[in-house]
């Protein structure tokens, strides 16, 4: 009872989005003067609700290919309904989309909507953003590698690693990561620590994330006992997430949503997470990240992935970055929150249907 009382409290406490002490360290190790001037230029236009930013964003979430090789029914790839072309990013469009933005990003996210290993150019973008003092980060369900990919992993300077395992058991865990092998993701995970620990290295940090769904949540103890016998860095419950675009939320909620940990909120349309309350205004991801698709669409936020729903082209860019981070929709998205037009050219946009944020 003690770890589930555990797992409660964070479930309730610690947003999905975050994880503090490693983002401190990372503007820490990855900052520059620059870097820490424009934060705090961003910073303090949150918090004066601007609408017009002179800061660039300093989180990059880059996608480096929206397929994946696992079919989750949770997930608008998983469920082929992205309402984007699937598409490889390629190291060349890579480095347009970053090198403008790594003199102000501490963080790259290189994962959003697929399986960022089946993109094989993905350790060269992380040597690239490793080499231009900006941090790397990856998610991976870990199941469809080799041995030559585990050593590429340790070779290329990847500082953390997130490995998405929710279950002890293979009937357990099939039941959502569908085609998925939890003895490979084991393996795999058991292999590159080993290898890791054996060169000396500390990184990549490895997070074992475990989300919490109603045909896991008995198998709860049994991951910390194995993530202790594994030796992953973390083991951390995280709650379920419910596609942006889903309709029929309350059938969706019921299917999934665990019974033993609190914190389910009365909603069958709105609510993104359970266990998050409604995070105060403005939304950070307007002032704080740039989310990059493979196909070089800009989304307001990693949650949303339709391309209607773009803010803007990368791949189209004719103007500055900066521009970009003030085109009227970016303006009209942070007016939502400001109280007033968008500069004047106010235009409808996804975020005006978003709950997560206080308006």
């Amino acid at each position: 009872m003690k770890l589930v009382a555990r797992a409660q409290k964070l479930l309730r406490k610690i947003p999905q989005y975050t994880r503090n002490q490693r983002h401190f360290w990372s503007v820490l190790q990855h900052g520059t003067p620059r870097k820490w001037m424009n934060l705090a230029r961003a910073e303090s236009a949150r918090k004066r609700r601007s609408v017009e930013l002179d800061s660039y964003p300093y989180l990059l979430i880059i996608d480096p290919c929206n397929y994946c090789n696992l079919r989750c029914p949770l997930c608008p790839t998983g469920l082929n309904d992205l309402g984007r072309p699937q598409s490889m990013l390629s190291f060349e469009h890579f480095k347009k989309y970053f090198d403008p933005l790594a003199p102000y990003v501490f963080e790259a996210y290189l994962h959003n909507w697929g399986e960022s290993l089946l993109n094989k150019d993905v350790y060269r973008m992380v040597e690239h953003a490793q080499r231009n003092n900006v941090g790397t980060n990856l998610s991976s369900n870990f199941v469809d590698l080799d041995s030559d990919d585990i050593d590429k992993l340790l070779d290329c300077g990847l500082e953390y690693l997130i490995v998405s395992l929710d279950g002890t058991s293979q009937e357990t865990y099939g039941q959502y990561r569908i085609r998925g092998d939890l003895g490979r993701v084991v393996e795999n995970m058991s292999t590159l620590l080993e290898r890791r620990n054996r060169r000396g290295k500390k990184t990549p940090v490895v997070e074992w994330q475990y989300v919490v769904m109603k045909q896991n949540e008995h198998e709860v103890p049994e991951a910390e006992k194995m993530a202790k016998r594994l030796g992953v860095d973390l083991l951390r419950f995280i709650p379920v997430g419910m596609p942006f675009e889903f309709k029929n939320r309350r059938e969706v909620a019921d299917q999934w949503y665990p019974s033993t940990y609190e914190g389910r909120v009365a909603s069958d349309h709105q609510e993104q997470q359970y266990g998050q309350r409604g995070k105060p205004g403005p939304c950070f991801y307007l002032y704080r990240s740039m989310v990059v698709n493979p196909d070089g669409g800009v989304s307001p936020c990693c949650v949303v992935y339709r391309k209607n729903r773009d803010f803007a082209d990368l791949s189209q860019l004719n103007g500055s970055l900066l521009d970009l981070w003030n085109n009227a929709k970016y303006r009209s998205a942070r007016s939502i929150f400001a109280g007033r037009g968008g500069g004047g050219s106010y235009q409808p946009t996804v975020c005006d249907e978003c709950d997560i944020f206080q308006k």
